[in-house]
């Protein structure tokens, strides 16, 4: 269109027109900001969300609570996570455990406050793996470590390795802490005191004989008892990277990042 045309095309336009257009303009603004500002604050547990409000000062860390003060929620023994975890294994579901993987990192960071309740695990556990948390973890300062269930097959029987593993996550200043436990340990994990909630869900093995693979974390804070003679102070952490990858411990075979 030469451009008296379009010049006239636009003195043709009465004043009110610009107006109009403008505000029209700066209402879809205003309505995209506010979707984009209301999906970061509603979604924190997504990497680029997180990062986002950590930048403005918003980014939700978990509370500092006792375990009188911890939300209410079911406490599972082994067996019962099996029963309750063990489907997810099934490529099907892949779907289904990454937005239950989100909901339980959500739920994680604002301590509960929704109306999602925390799942915490019980029961014995045998130590494998000891390591140091580092800045590259999901959760850091303090260390991590790798268990696996034992559960008795019957009352005459000696409890026995079940499929359910655990990393548990212990958020402490007290760097040199890790190594006041050693491989074959035994861990009692009770809802009280302990209040170990799940963080992550993952699974290894096959699909016919999956093995869980839980990544735990303490979210109430206090004194953790080691052998007769150590106690150890459970902080909340100081820095989570979103970045952090799952499982927490290398293994061959494994589905468990969402």
């Amino acid at each position: 269109m030469p451009r008296s045309k379009i010049a006239s095309f636009a003195r043709k336009r009465p004043p009110y027109f610009w107006w109009l257009l403008a505000h029209a303009l700066a209402l879809c603004f205003c309505v995209l900001s506010w979707m984009l500002t209301n999906y970061v604050f509603a979604n924190p547990e997504l990497p680029k969300n997180y990062a986002l409000l950590k930048k403005i000062g918003q980014a939700p860390m978990p509370k500092t609570i006792t375990a009188l003060e911890a939300p209410q929620g079911d406490a599972f023994a082994p067996t019962d996570l099996y029963r309750k975890y063990a489907p997810f294994s099934l490529p099907d579901n892949a779907q289904k455990l990454r937005k239950n993987n989100y909901r339980l990192m959500r739920s994680y960071l604002r301590t509960y406050s929704e109306t999602t309740k925390p799942t915490y695990i019980e029961g014995n556990y045998r130590v494998l793996q000891i390591r140091p948390l580092t800045k590259d973890d999901i959760i850091y300062p303090g260390f991590v470590i790798r268990a696996q269930a034992l559960v008795k097959p019957d009352k005459d029987r000696e409890p026995s390795p079940y499929p359910v593993m655990i990393e548990y996550i212990f958020p402490t200043d007290h760097k040199a802490a890790f190594s006041w436990f050693k491989p074959g340990d035994l861990m009692k994990v009770q809802k009280i005191p302990d209040c170990v909630a799940i963080l992550q869900l993952g699974h290894l093995g096959t699909e016919d004989e999956p093995i869980i693979n839980l990544t735990v974390v303490p979210i109430a804070y206090s004194e953790y008892k080691i052998g007769t003679g150590r106690v150890l102070t459970i902080t909340p952490p100081e820095n989570i990277n979103l970045l952090g990858k799952f499982p927490l411990f290398p293994y061959a075979t494994s589905s468990a990042n969402p």
